[in-house]
């Protein structure tokens, strides 16, 4: 029974930092970005320290947290009733992905620290890391959503038209159009998180068992 309920929290860890994330890009919208001056972006981030800090300390590091227990969950139920590597790559691209929020949070922890101790500077330094940071959220998302998607249509875990929107997704960070596919992560973190924690792996298992083809008897 507690394998079970342990089970089910797996996706809903999806949900929840789907719902951290949004607030997180909702309020990240005013950041500075690469192009901006020294003197505009030590400005922003000593006025708004206090609210970074919050993102930086509470926000990241749980969005962190929790996508390990989501990508657990997702391997877990990639490979139920299949033998792929699905399941591994999600799980590889989750963890990645997982880190890069864990780093976003010590740079966002960082720079208010330094816009604090009127280092303008080192803000400046750290603030061209951080424009750049959707780099490594990109490579991991796309290797997630891509794994996630095609095995999903391999093993009936998600809804038809929802695995191959998680393909177009996970292809569309690799392309100039990333950025459209990084604002739906949100959405569809708590999408999925919600169609698994719905749906039983038994029926997971049963539905793959029916895709797969049977050879011809003799």
């Amino acid at each position: 029974m507690a394998s079970d309920r342990f089970d089910r929290f797996l996706p809903l860890a999806g949900v929840l930092a789907g719902l951290l994330f949004f607030s997180g890009l909702f309020l990240l919208r005013d950041d500075p970005s690469n192009e901006t001056g020294p003197a505009k972006t030590f400005a922003y981030w000593q006025a708004n320290h206090g609210q970074h800090q919050i993102i930086g300390l509470i926000v990241a590091p749980l969005i962190a947290f929790l996508l390990v227990f989501f990508a657990a969950g997702l391997k877990r139920r990639l490979e139920r009733g299949n033998d792929s590597a699905h399941g591994t790559v999600a799980l590889g691209g989750m963890l990645f992905t997982a880190v890069m929020f864990a780093l976003v949070g010590m740079l966002e922890a960082a720079m208010t620290s330094a816009a604090k101790e009127g280092q303008q500077g080192a803000v400046y330094t750290l603030n061209q890391f951080h424009a750049y940071d959707w780099l490594g959220w990109n490579a991991g998302f796309a290797a997630a959503l891509l794994a996630t998607g095609i095995g999903a249509r391999r093993n009936g875990m998600l809804p038809t038209s929802v695995a191959w929107a998680t393909i177009v997704i996970g292809a569309s960070l690799l392309t100039p159009l990333g950025y459209f596919g990084f604002v739906l992560i949100p959405l569809w973190l708590v999408v999925v998180g919600f169609l698994l924690s719905r749906r039983s792996p038994d029926a997971i298992a049963t539905a793959a068992a029916l895709a797969t083809p049977h050879p011809a008897g003799p």
